[in-house]
């Protein structure tokens, strides 16, 4: 029996409702047909060129993503333009690709989620109020006290990271750990962490601002990258879809993201 792209994203679409999602947001179909059968369907963190070639050659009906490759008003499809080239592509090869963004940062099955679950965080809560009884980012407790040092190298281990940045005590005490995935060093989600009691706080794309309010909070700060800490979701997606379509083929792109890398 055929799946259509429809009922794939209803079963996505009941993890991360689509009114989760911030209002700058764009989350949901960004290409194709969803009437059409997907029979194969490639699951990423972005819908890049190399992405979407990996698709069409494994022959993919559908791409997923957690970042919406289009984000802004387009005003053209200037091939000359990687976005309008990579918008050809999916048509061309007749590839629906659909994203998941902030809505599935703030699901229960989401971003956050599954990195809390990787930490083994014990007594999860949200991190963040977004309104209607919904959060962004969470925050939970070590299985066993450890120090800042041994709480890198989990997060390091945990997330396959040759490097993370960091800034506090190494040797300080940590029981407390808050989190919010990709981009979350904004001040607001630091000081929702303190007032919340958080040692530590895990994020990415962490600035020199961030990492001063981190500092004048007391609160010790792990870069991971927004790659490494969203990117794991993937997995999760997977898990989640193979076994509710076991009819469909699930791929896991083997594509990794643009990092910055220390040499």
């Amino acid at each position: 029996m055929s799946v259509t792209a429809n009922e794939i994203i209803k079963k996505l679409e009941q993890t991360a409702p689509k009114e989760l999602c911030c209002e700058w947001d764009n989350v949901g179909i960004m290409a194709g047909d969803a009437g059409k059968t997907a029979d194969t369907v490639l699951i990423a963190l972005d819908c890049t060129e190399k992405v979407i070639d990996e698709a069409a050659a494994k022959g993919a009906d559908m791409i997923i993503t957690h970042h919406p490759f289009i984000f802004k008003p387009i005003k053209n499809l200037d091939y000359s333009s990687p976005l309008s080239r990579r918008i050809a592509k999916v048509i061309k090869n007749d590839i629906l690709v659909y994203s998941a963004h902030t809505n599935l940062d703030i699901a229960y099955y989401g971003t956050n989620y599954t990195l809390a679950g990787l930490l083994e965080l014990q007594n999860v809560k949200g991190l963040v109020p977004m309104g209607g009884g919904a959060y962004m980012g969470r925050i939970g407790e070590l299985n066993k006290d450890m120090t800042f040092s041994e709480l890198t190298t989990l997060v390091k281990n945990k997330l396959c990271a040759e490097h993370v940045t960091v800034n506090g005590d190494m040797s300080r005490s940590i029981k407390k750990v808050a989190l919010c995935t990709g981009a979350g060093a904004d001040y607001d989600f630091l000081l929702c962490a303190k007032k919340m009691g958080a040692d530590a706080y895990i994020t990415g794309d962490v600035g020199y601002h961030d990492a001063q309010n981190a500092e004048e909070l007391d609160i010790c700060l792990i870069d991971a990258t927004h790659y490494l800490t969203e990117v794991i979701v993937v997995q999760t997606l997977y898990d989640l879809l193979s076994s509710a379509f076991k009819e469909v083929k699930f791929i896991k792109s083997d594509i990794m993201g643009q990092t910055l890398n220390i040499v």
